[in-house]
């Protein structure tokens, strides 16, 4: 299933002008994310931009801290120790080229059981342009399903293969109700997938993912992404 990401990771995701005022402030940042990471596998690897090596921990229910990327077009090797040698790299670890243009970005981390060396995949979603504010949430659809929700007080609806953004589902920090559907290859009945009570922060920024794990129902990740307030913090603003 994940070998169709790519058709969706290559187009170009969004933040409000604000965000992107705050990010780019800041050299080039992206931020880790690894929702099916295998049992056993190391918490900590290596992301080498082809200069400096930044030592990345890994965690299967959050983000990583915020990497800072030197700018330009860089391919990007994911290893499990330093790369000292850039010119001798195994060729298993994976690699992921990013254009000078993409300056502030998500890797999304998925298995790859046929890369003995290193058994992941990087998948970049671009958070360069168009809009994304605070208390609202990115929604990726890794499925051939529709996918609907009610969040709180708003609605989702995100088409198979494709993105979304819902509202804030409270006005304030608060917790709400949940509750998804998907139409099973988007045809035919809706069924349910979940329906649970959620943690809402007014002062953050989300991610959901929705991916098939080949079972009889998708799978539902989301992630709060503190990255703006961290910028904003560290340029010594407020947003």
């Amino acid at each position: 299933m994940f070998r169709t990401i790519v058709i969706l990771v290559s187009t170009i995701l969004a933040v409000s002008p604000g965000f992107a005022d705050d990010l780019r402030k800041s050299e080039r940042t992206c931020r880790l994310v690894f929702p099916e990471m295998p049992s056993g596998f190391p918490r900590f690897v290596h992301l080498f931009d082809g200069k400096d090596n930044h030592r990345v921990y890994l965690s299967a229910v959050n983000f990583s801290e915020v990497v800072k990327l030197r700018p330009g077009d860089i391919t990007l090797v994911m290893a499990p120790e330093p790369i000292s040698d850039p010119e001798n790299i195994p060729s298993g670890y994976p690699r992921l080229s990013v254009g000078e243009g993409v300056r502030n970005f998500y890797l999304f981390l998925s298995p790859d059981r046929d890369n003995k060396s290193m058994p992941l995949r990087m998948n970049l979603i671009n958070l360069d342009e168009g809009k994304f504010k605070i208390g609202n949430t990115l929604w990726y659809n890794f499925t051939n399903h529709l996918v609907q929700a009610r969040l709180g007080k708003s609605k989702l609806s995100v088409g198979a293969r494709k993105f979304a953004i819902s509202e804030a589902p409270l006005p304030k920090s608060g917790y709400y109700r949940a509750e998804f559907i998907f139409q099973p290859q988007s045809t035919g009945n809706f069924r349910r997938i979940t329906e649970q009570q959620w943690w809402f922060d007014e002062n953050c920024r989300y991610v959901g993912f929705v991916v098939d794990r080949g079972g009889r129902l998708p799978k539902i990740y989301f992630f709060r992404d503190f990255r703006s307030k961290i910028e904003a913090e560290d340029d010594g603003g407020d947003e």
